[in-house]
């Protein structure tokens, strides 16, 4: 293992004494490895046969957003992404981790990033008196062209450019989608606009590591090839079936137990690193849309899935961390260490006799945030609730790759323990359906009555 491996920590979460009730005892993780080399089998076969295709992302060219970076070098000072869900949160995920964090008012290593993930008018229309539409590039991410969010956004968007910049308005928009069929492709080829993939037989929330996260990235001056290489590694490092050689699997089964086996139905993310809190909301959409399912692949009804919470320290151990000691006992707990930061400050102390600031004297932040994050497990570990440690040696675009690699194989095998289908979202899309049919889309009357009828609103219940 090299010296930048992101490790996994497990001291807290299992044990070795068949009297400690509180923790999976290490002879349950052991009585399943038969059955992980069984689903690791089939992961296997789902690979060579493109069933699953995100773990071959780490291995692409990205000569193709390399060429157009340099292209577009000198021509934009801002970078707009107009997309949600998992068109959204790896990127925002990427830039916080990888770029100056404050990078929306000054990106020393490329473009600014804004992403508009939500379709709040007041809050979207804002953007437009932060950037200069002649130095902005949108880039529209919908791989079907049917969300409703992402196409009303580029509407609105395309119109703007059409009326400020007319014939060049194309020059600012390009669209990330799919490579074959679908409304913005359509729309795309009708304008001429230059065109990325959203890679077939990859979802959403698999997507990050390809065009739908590494053009924003190398526009914001992340290292792609880092990014992917970091990823890669983790990728085979995760291609035994060894539970204690394979961090992805090992971290799977442990949550996957304490939810079956300890009900414990919440998984509680929680980076001390404020850099690294939007990979918290990356991993909360994985690992909740993936595994929260009604049925089992039999068609058995079974309501599956841990219910993810994002929380950063040490922020949050002055609004959470009461509850997680003393309140319900149904969670797991991810800390993410990193062992050190780009930057550090070394605290200087001239209130003698001070027992508030004199043991900082000479001591460093880092070992302050790591103090903190070592002290909250100790408290939890103390009110017995299992901790699970992710220990990144720094935030860099090889040890993120790792990171991101790590929790879609983990959750690839989750799926397999659970029994579900993660690559699905049935409730994500009767949301979309009601929509549709609020929103007076032809084709959809029948939904519009259904809810009409079924959900007749009664003004005595507004109070």
């Amino acid at each position: 293992m090299s010296s930048n491996a992101i490790r996994l920590d497990v001291n807290l979460a299992v044990s070795h004494d068949p009297e400690v009730k509180h923790l999976l005892h290490i002879s349950k993780l052991q009585e399943f490895q038969p059955l992980i080399s069984k689903y690791h089998d089939e992961i296997t076969a789902e690979k060579k046969a493109r069933k699953i295709r995100f773990q071959e992302l780490p291995y692409q060219s990205t000569e193709h957003i390399k060429s157009f970076k340099s292209s577009v070098q000198g021509k934009f000072d801002t970078l707009v992404v107009l997309g949600i869900g998992g068109s959204a949160l790896g990127n925002i995920a990427l830039a916080s981790a990888l770029t100056h964090s404050y990078q929306q008012i000054k990106n020393p290593g490329g473009l600014r990033l804004f992403v508009t993930d939500n379709v709040d008018p007041d809050w979207f229309l804002d953007l437009f008196d932060v950037i200069d539409i002649n130095k902005t590039l949108f880039n529209v991410i919908s791989k079907s062209g049917g969300t409703a969010e992402t196409m009303s956004q580029f509407l609105y968007v395309w119109e703007v450019l059409k009326q400020k910049l007319g014939d060049k308005a194309a020059d600012h928009m390009v669209a990330t989608t799919d490579a074959k069929a679908g409304y913005l492709l359509d729309i795309a080829n009708e304008l001429n606009l230059k065109k990325f993939v959203v890679p077939e037989g990859v979802g959403g929330r698999f997507s990050v590591l390809s065009d739908v996260g590494l053009l924003s990235s190398a526009l914001i001056g992340i290292d792609i090839d880092e990014l992917l290489r970091g990823a890669g590694d983790m990728e085979k490092r995760c291609s035994q079936a060894d539970l204690f050689q394979n961090p992805a699997y090992l971290n799977s089964l442990i949550h996957f137990l304490y939810d079956d086996v300890m009900n414990k139905s919440i998984s509680v993310m929680m980076p001390y690193s404020s850099t690294l809190r939007y990979m918290a909301d990356w991993y909360a959409q994985l690992w909740g849309e993936s595994l929260g399912k009604r049925f089992r692949l039999d068609g058995h009804e079974v309501f599956a899935g841990q219910t993810p919470i994002k929380a950063v320290g040490p922020t949050d151990q002055h609004s959470q961390v009461q509850l997680y000691c003393e309140g319900p006992d149904d969670k797991v707990f991810t800390l993410i260490e990193v062992e050190k930061n780009k930057r550090d400050i070394r605290f200087n102390n001239p209130f003698k006799n001070n027992p508030g600031t004199d043991y900082l004297d000479g001591r460093t932040m880092n070992e302050l945030i790591r103090a903190e994050l070592h002290g909250t497990s100790i408290a939890l570990a103390d009110a017995e609730r299992p901790v699970v440690k992710l220990i990144l040696p720094e935030v860099n675009a090889y040890t993120v790759g790792q990171f991101i690699m790590l929790y879609e194989l983990q959750t690839a095998m989750s799926g397999k323990l659970y029994q579900i289908d993660p690559y699905d979202q049935p409730g994500v899309e009767a949301g979309k359906k009601a929509t549709f049919a609020l929103m007076g889309r032809p084709g959809y009357e029948k939904e519009k009555n259904r809810i009409e009828t079924s959900y007749p609103f009664d003004p005595s219940y507004l109070i």
